[in-house]
C-alpha cells in the first residue's frame, strides 16, 4: 500500500519544534516557526537522527511489527494521506488547543522543493512548557485542499498532564474514529512500550493501532526514562 507523503522523519517528527519559546511556567503556549522536515513536513528536531527509522526497511505498512520494537526495526518511507474528504478536524484541534493552551502557527506551505513526488501540503505546530523544564507539542499536516493528513502530539514525560494529553490526542474524531478504543490501546500500549525502552536504552516505538483509515503509533525516545518523550502520532491511509 502506498500514500501521497512520506513519513521519513516519522520517528523524530515534532520532539522539539524548531523556533518555539522556551517561555515556561503556567503561561499559554507559543506558535511554533517550525523548519518542515522531509517528507510529511512535519518538524525534524535537532539531536533525534537515531530515532529515524531504518534505511534498509520497506515502506509498506504491513511490514510494521506487531510488538513495540527499536526504531531500526521500524519501516522508512512509509506515507501517508487525508483521513477524509472534507475533514479538516478543526472543530477537534481548537478543543485540543484551548485545554492546553497552546497556540499553533500560521499554515505553512511546504511544497518540498518543487519534488513532483511529493505533492504540497499545509503544516501548523506549537507548543506549551507546563512547568519549567517541560513540553508539550502539536504538529498538523493538512493537504492542500485542507483535509487533515496527520496529528503528532509530544511530551515530555515529566510534563504534568501527559497521560491525558497524549489520550486527548488518541481521541481525534477522524471519520471511522473509536475513541474508547484508542484511548484503551494508548493505555496499553505506553506500559509496553515503557518496558522495551527501559531494557533496550534506545528509541522504541509501538505496533500500529488501526480505526478505519487511520493508523495510529506511540514512539519513546530520550537519553533515560527520567529524560523520555513521547511521541502520538495519528494518520490517513488509503
Amino acid at each position: 500500500m502506498k500514500f501521497p507523503h512520506t513519513l521519513a522523519a516519522a520517528l523524530a517528527v515534532c520532539a522539539l519544534l524548531t523556533g518555539c519559546s522556551s517561555q515556561a511556567g503556567s503561561a499559554p503556549g507559543s506558535a511554533s516557526s517550525t523548519s518542515p522536515g522531509p517528507g510529511e513536513g512535519e518538524v525534524t528536531p535537532s539531536g533525534t537522527a537515531a530515532i529515524t527509522p531504518s534505511a534498509t526497511a520497506t515502506a509498506d505498512l504491513d511490514d510494521w511489527p506487531t510488538e513495540p520494537a527499536t526504531a531500526d526495526k521500524l519501516p522508512a518511507g512509509i506515507h501517508s494521506t487525508a483521513f477524509a474528504q472534507g475533514y479538516s478536524g478543526a472543530a477537534f484541534l481548537a478543543r485540543l488547543t484551548k485545554r492546553w493552551n497552546i497556540t499553533l502557527s500560521a499554515k505553512k506551505k511546504n511544497d518540498f522543493k518543487a519534488n513532483d513526488a511529493w505533492p504540497a501540503v499545509w503544516i501548523s505546530s506549537g507548543s506549551t512548557h507546563p512547568t519549567p523544564g517541560t513540553k508539550v507539542s502539536i504538529a498538523v499536516v493538512w493537504s492542500l485542499d485542507g483535509d487533515l493528513e496527520s496529528l503528532t502530539c509530544t511530551a515530555d514525560r515529566k510534563a504534568p498532564g501527559r497521560a491525558e494529553f497524549l489520550r486527548q490526542c488518541a481521541e481525534l474524531d477522524h471519520p471511522g474514529a473509536h475513541p474508547q478504543a484508542a484511548a484503551s490501546w494508548l493505555q496499553r500500549t505506553t506500559s509496553a512500550v515503557d518496558k522495551v525502552f527501559a531494557q533496550a536504552n534506545k528509541p522504541v516505538g509501538s505496533a500500529l493501532h488501526r480505526s478505519g483509515r487511520a493508523a495510529t503509533y506511540l514512539q519513546e525516545y530520550g537519553t533515560s526514562e527520567n529524560a523520555a518523550t513521547y511521541a502520538l502520532r495519528i494518520f490517513g491511509t488509503a
